[in-house]
């Protein structure tokens, strides 16, 4: 059994507030330490996220999840955490490094000007063939140790966190550290800005993609929303980093600048919707282990939430209504285990949105699920289920949308007894119903018109 601490026993905020007061008196040292890179500020805020990861795993996994780690072939601290504590064998990859391949970075950086990273839009062959060249450009960056600035790293690595670490946990912690920090400028022949699109999570995934911030030209990076639930919540350090690293971020609809969302399409057949083929479906959130809950407190809860998920079950169960799960295809949570039925005959497995027509409706009991933004691409009716003390933690824009829902009888707590359940009897039997106009309306508002993303 592995030695996880209770999360009820810790604050976030705390873990988050001790870091910060551990590595910002220093921050200003590695600004001057990093004086002759370009993106200096982004090498600084990267490290500053590293060494948050590293903080949190002491405190939550303790001195046997550190030294797993930092003994471990997964660079990515999130994705190890499913591999040590759930046994998930998601635990990433680095990008597979070209060798030999100086004279190509060369003629590839003397060309290029915009760079894509995973999360970029790819609409058409152009777009294409740049992600091509981008990743053979990135694979191909040349990395020489500087030898004077990993001894200065390590100096200053022993004054933020060696009083929370052993000297064997430091030592293990200074050969896990990322070449990033302590590798030379990586020249190229001309001094234009170079622009890079896409997930700005993929650099905080240590594979590989952070290793352009060693060009020494200006990067602008416009980041862009990869997944559901960004800025749903007031405390989220995860995209608070993400937003650090961008000079412009670009959400699908609750962040400052928005553009709609690309990753769903609407249905094909869109127009013709049959209330005879109706389904119930339960969308279910993914299992996260502790280690989510320092950077993601509140979608980490939602993951463990046993309340909703019991109300839910309990609604459908006395309103005698048929309904199927759609589980998550990488991180099932056995969480639903007793709460799950099949009456559609789906399996609840592959691709959920090939699964899921116009006239379905769904219901959500996390309000970060990608499927609610398929949801509103295609005028599908969704519900969405919390618990009453969520509502608090929210953002302005969540809360807006959440009293909307609720408004039209598609939003409930989970302590009303009954009015969930009576909701669904009367839409699911409707052979009419369609979405509240005034729904409709706000939905393309917010989340389908570009509002200064570009």
């Amino acid at each position: 059994m592995k030695n996880v601490l209770d999360i009820n026993d810790l604050s976030s905020s705390e873990i988050f507030s001790k870091h910060s007061e551990n590595f910002s008196p220093f921050r200003k040292e590695l600004l001057n330490l990093y004086k002759n890179y370009p993106n200096k500020n982004k090498i600084v805020t990267l490290l500053d996220y590293w060494i948050f990861n590293i903080f949190s795993l002491k405190i939550i996994y303790g001195q046997e999840g550190v030294l797993a780690f930092c003994e471990s072939n997964c660079d990515n601290p999130q994705r190890f955490s499913f591999l040590y504590e759930l046994s998930n064998s998601t635990i990433g990859r680095s990008l597979r490094v070209v060798n030999d391949s100086v004279l190509i970075f060369r003629f590839i950086a003397f060309f290029i000007r915009n760079i894509t990273i995973p999360g970029a839009r790819l609409d058409g062959i152009r777009a294409k063939l740049l992600n091509r060249v981008s990743r053979y450009l990135i694979r191909s960056v040349p990395l020489h140790e500087d030898v004077a600035t990993k001894q200065d790293v390590f100096k200053l690595l022993d004054g933020m966190i060696g009083d929370y670490f052993s000297i064997v946990e430091m030592g293990k912690i200074k050969s896990k550290l990322p070449i990033v920090f302590f590798a030379e400028v990586v020249a190229i022949s001309h001094e234009r800005e170079l622009m890079v699109e896409g997930s700005c999570a993929s650099f905080l995934e240590f594979s590989g993609i952070e290793n352009i911030f060693l060009l020494d030209n200006k990067l602008n990076v416009k980041g862009f929303q990869h997944g559901g639930g960004y800025d749903s919540f007031k405390v989220d350090y995860f995209v608070q980093y993400e937003k650090q690293i961008s000079d412009l971020f670009v959400g699908w609809g609750f962040s400052e600048y928005n553009n709609p969302q690309h990753k769903y399409k609407r249905i094909k057949g869109h127009e013709k919707v049959d209330s005879a083929e109706r389904k119930i479906l339960w969308v279910e959130g993914s299992k996260t282990p502790s280690f989510y809950f320092a950077s993601m407190p509140y979608y980490h809860y939602q993951s463990i939430n046993k309340v909703t998920k019991s109300y839910i079950y309990n609604e459908l169960k006395k309103g005698n209504i048929k309904y199927s799960n759609l589980y998550h295809p990488s991180a099932k949570s056995d969480l639903y285990d007793n709460f799950r039925r099949d009456d559609f005959l789906l399996s609840g497995r592959g691709a959920s949105e090939l699964l899921i027509r116009p006239s379905d409706i769904l219901i959500f009991d996390n309000v970060g699920s990608s499927l609610i933004h398929f949801a509103i691409e295609n005028d599908i009716c969704f519900y969405k289920i919390i618990g009453r003390d969520y509502f608090n933690h929210f953002s302005e824009k969540q809360k807006e949308f959440f009293l909307m829902l609720r408004k039209y009888n598609l939003g409930f707590y989970d302590d009303e007894d009954g009015k969930f359940r009576d909701s669904m009897l009367v839409i699911s039997s409707s052979e009419e119903f369609s979405l509240p106009s005034e729904l409709v309306d706000f939905n393309q508002a917010v989340f389908q018109s570009n509002k200064n993303g570009n």
